[in-house]
């Protein structure tokens, strides 16, 4: 066991989704994902993911952000140019910082 490194590995932190910027705003943000993101995680490892900041983030906004993944998983099958508009707590915004996860680096530019 290595110590003083994260339990998740900064690519399977989100795909959970899904997500952050360098900064962790003050209040929640909107971030619109696209099918990159489903490409690149599986519904388990989201799954998992979810399953250990649930804690932190709470039950509402975990359970918010697998809606919106299965959701954007199921219209990628068949549109690529899917996305879905996912709202990022300032927690969830810190946790991703911490691991190193960029979310916006998945987001599409809306029209």
């Amino acid at each position: 066991m290595s110590y003083g490194k994260p339990a998740i590995s900064a690519g399977a932190l989100f795909g959970a989704f899904l997500l952050s910027a360098a900064l962790s705003p003050a209040t929640a943000q909107d971030v619109r994902i696209g099918c990159s993101l489903v490409q690149q995680y599986g519904g388990a490892e989201v799954s998992a993911v979810l399953d250990q900041v649930r804690s932190t983030v709470g039950e509402s906004e975990a359970n918010s952000l697998h809606a919106k993944y299965v959701g954007l998983r199921n219209d990628c099958s068949s549109n690529l140019s899917a996305s879905r508009v996912v709202r990022l707590s300032p927690a969830m915004h810190r946790l991703l910082a911490k691991y190193g996860v960029n979310v916006h680096r998945f987001a599409v530019l809306q029209r």
